[in-house]
């Protein structure tokens, strides 16, 4: 059977079954779910009411997106092509643009490291052409914001001496090219920021969590919650402890967690923005101490030229500014964006690894704030069209997989296999375009 566009497919009767079944538990659950989060109270607390000012914008606006595709062939061969761009825009002028394409060749066994290395090509792209437009405009006599899609913040650091042994360079070249954006923001004094139209973390609720415990004189238990990294992590530790102290926390755990951005919107009722929360790197987790355990494990493991330049790379990322984060409700109903900043415009240049856990920042320059907010809350149109500067870097960076195969892999394969590399193909990719 070649061709199914035109036959009824064989499980749909089956899959409509199940579908109802899944259904039918959902309706079925008997979960009473409070009226309002536990914790909202301690947002109202930090949260601060903010209408964006459109007139105050003097800043040269910068907006970084980018894109990566992959070639995955037979016998571990592996190629990532990563692109970005960077829109300088200029009221009243036409727009600037920077370009930057990056290729990734090697063979890969590991599928953890299939899905991490077009991370690290796509991250490079988009900090090296923010990087090249922020000198632009600085060589123009004008302070630029530079507006990322995404976060500013690693979650994920590599710890795994596998990744430093088998990408060495690129590797060296990501904390390479993150500080050196990030130094030029710190020097240059503008901002670096970053929206993110969707997030699932809980940085801020798990802040607040441990502010409720010590505010209801639970310090000590506040201080066991600080060791969690999310209240999934906190509900694992939890079932070690004792039964008084069981006891004592179980007011304060939701029976199912919001992360941070429906925890904001559940709890605000005006537009306007978090206290920025200092995110301390997250190696904070790690029960090692990790940048002295990579630079062992380096020294043993790397030659001495790439194991010089890596062990420099991840001193100079540790030692650059660090990231706050903020969550911005444009309206009053709106759901909230988060919003990353380095921690330089907020009154903290000082090295990263200086930090040891999260905090809030209760004092902090607000008009920095406030002209990232008025660039943002400018180009606010609805929760789809967020940010037009940064949907139109969105479609001139985004690396459609129809256009990838038909015009960008043809070069990459024949270029490859003329450079004597023997680029075979899998068979199920074969099996997909025979139809």
């Amino acid at each position: 059977m070649t061709n199914m566009s035109g036959v009824r497919d064989l499980f749909f009767d089956e899959f409509y079954s199940e579908l109802e079944r899944v259904v039918g538990e959902i309706r079925n659950r008997d979960e009473k779910q409070p009226e309002a989060p536990l914790l909202a109270k301690e947002v109202a607390r930090r949260w601060i009411y903010y209408s964006s000012n459109s007139e105050d914008r003097s800043e040269t606006l910068i907006s970084v997106d980018g894109g990566v595709q992959i070639s995955d062939f037979a016998y571990g061969d592996f190629v990532v092509a990563g692109r970005a761009c960077a829109l300088i825009h200029r009221p009243g002028s036409d727009r600037g643009l920077e370009k930057r394409v990056k290729l990734y060749v090697g063979q890969v066994y590991d599928d953890r490291d299939r899905g991490f290395i077009p991370g690290y090509i796509r991250t490079i792209c988009e900090y090296d052409v923010a990087y090249n437009a922020a000198k632009k405009v600085l060589h123009d006599g004008e302070k630029p914001l530079v507006l990322m899609d995404g976060s500013l913040y690693l979650s994920r650091f590599p710890y795994a001496i596998r990744e430093y042994m088998h990408h060495t360079e690129l590797l060296a070249e990501l904390f390479e090219s993150i500080y050196r954006l990030r130094q030029l923001s710190k020097d240059e004094g503008f901002p670096l920021v970053a929206v993110a139209k969707d997030s699932s973390v809980f940085y801020i609720y798990m802040e607040l969590l441990k502010a409720a415990l010590r505010d209801a004189g639970l310090g000590r238990i506040a201080e066991m919650a600080d060791e969690a990294s999310s209240p999934f992590d906190l509900k694992m530790k939890v079932e070690a402890w004792e039964e008084k102290e069981i006891r004592e926390i179980e007011p304060f755990m939701e029976a199912r967690p919001l992360c941070d951005s429906p925890l904001i919107h559940a709890s605000t009722e005006t537009e306007g923005h978090t206290l920025p929360l200092y995110l301390a790197p997250s190696t904070q987790y790690s029960k090692h101490e990790v940048a002295s355990s990579l630079n062992r494990q380096i020294d043993r493991r790397l030659d001495p030229e790439s194991g010089g330049r890596m062990k420099a790379a991840l001193k100079s990322f540790f030692s650059s500014p660090g990231v706050a984060v903020i969550y911005w409700k444009p309206t009053a109903k709106g759901r909230p964006f988060r919003v990353d900043i380095l921690s330089s415009s907020l009154g903290h240049p000082e090295a990263w690894d200086s930090h040891t856990r999260n905090m809030f920042l209760d004092t902090y320059p607000k008009a920095n704030i406030e002209k990232i907010l008025n660039h943002l809350g400018y180009w606010f149109c609805n929760e789809v069209e967020y940010n037009i500067p940064l949907k139109q870097a969105d479609t001139l960076a985004r690396f459609d997989r129809d256009l990838y195969r038909r015009k960008y892999e043809p070069f990459i394969v024949k270029r490859l296999e003329e450079a004597g590399l023997d680029v075979t193909g899998k068979r199920r990719v074969y099996r997909e375009m025979s139809g």
